[in-house]
């Protein structure tokens, strides 16, 4: 590995792949939501709260499946950008934040699929329950 890969690879998500940092952002908002909601619904399972649930979780999968698609628009938008007959230098750059969008994308994309595995069987397993129903009372209440 080059030595200074990695310090390349951070700067260009700060850089030239903000977009991807910044949905890598959302998607770790929307992941610490759920798993304030499993931990709210396992002290409190009086509540209903498996459409919320059952929305932020929909939320993050969807996310997951977008990230490697980041990383293949930050691939073409950089490629659309090379400039043959100039200068190599700035074809070698181009071509290293083509590749390096698409690394970004596939690494946000394996750190929150592990994470999806974590919470994968709780949510289902919330959001497949079927709702309590509430009890009523048949008795009529005296008036004096």
């Amino acid at each position: 590995m080059h030595p200074g890969f990695m310090k390349t690879m951070l700067a260009s998500v700060c850089a030239s792949d903000t977009y991807i940092l910044i949905a890598a952002i959302a998607a770790a908002a929307v992941f610490c939501t759920i798993l304030a909601a499993l931990r709210k619904q396992k002290t409190d399972p009086a509540q209903d709260r498996s459409n919320r649930l059952a929305l932020l979780y929909s939320l993050f999968t969807t996310a997951i499946t977008i990230f490697p698609l980041l990383g293949m628009f930050g691939t073409v938008r950089a490629l659309i950008g090379l400039d043959l007959s100039g200068d190599m230098s700035l074809v070698q750059e181009n071509f290293f934040a083509a590749l390096t969008s698409t690394a970004w994308g596939i690494v946000f994309a394996i750190i929150f699929k592990i994470c999806n595995a974590f919470i994968a069987p709780a949510v289902e397993r919330l959001t497949e329950q079927p709702a309590e129903p509430k009890q009523v009372s048949l008795k009529k209440s005296r008036k004096s």
